[in-house]
């Protein structure tokens, strides 16, 4: 099996993995790069985000480096076919049946979210509205400065040449 590396760098300051550990794959080293992200920025080890803003873990083997993600910042996550794989094989996990109290206060915040939906949309269509309106008056007064610029033109090409 290969051995991988994960080092830590900050700006120029490097703390290098002298020992590694045994991965079956470049997929798999970095999966674990990626849950050991997670556990240094969680809150419940101590960690947290800010503490971690500019850390990055960079993970290498014997040829180098191939996979460097940022600690401090959620970090992307490569979706690849074996990835695709393992998420299908995981059970997804069924919530528990809420209680009717819950039910009912649930439903409360969901009409609550579709009406500001809905008055936002409302609103933003006015804007649109209001919008389109300034475009056309900005257009029109773009074409009256259009015009006096040529008549100013040619009343200066006619004051010229009487001039001479």
């Amino acid at each position: 099996m290969p051995r991988y590396f994960f080092h830590l760098r900050f700006g120029q300051r490097f703390v290098p993995d002298e020992e590694g550990i045994d991965l079956p794959s470049r997929s798999a080293a970095r999966d674990e790069a990626l849950a050991a992200v997670r556990d240094l920025a969680a809150e419940k080890i101590g960690g947290n985000s800010r503490r971690w803003a500019s850390w990055f873990i960079e993970v290498g083997d014997e040829q180098g480096g191939f996979f460097r993600t940022p600690i401090g910042y959620p970090a992307l996550e490569l979706v690849t076919p074996d990835l695709l794989e393992r998420r299908a094989e995981q059970p997804v996990p069924i919530p528990p049946a809420a209680s009717a109290p819950a039910q009912a206060a649930a439903r409360g915040r969901v009409a609550d979210i579709v009406r500001e939906i809905t008055t936002r949309r409302a609103h933003s269509a006015q804007l649109v509205e209001v919008n389109q309106r300034l475009r056309d008056e900005l257009w029109s007064v773009y074409r009256a400065t259009e015009d006096i610029r040529a008549r100013t033109s040619r009343l200066v090409s006619l004051a010229r040449s009487a001039s001479r």
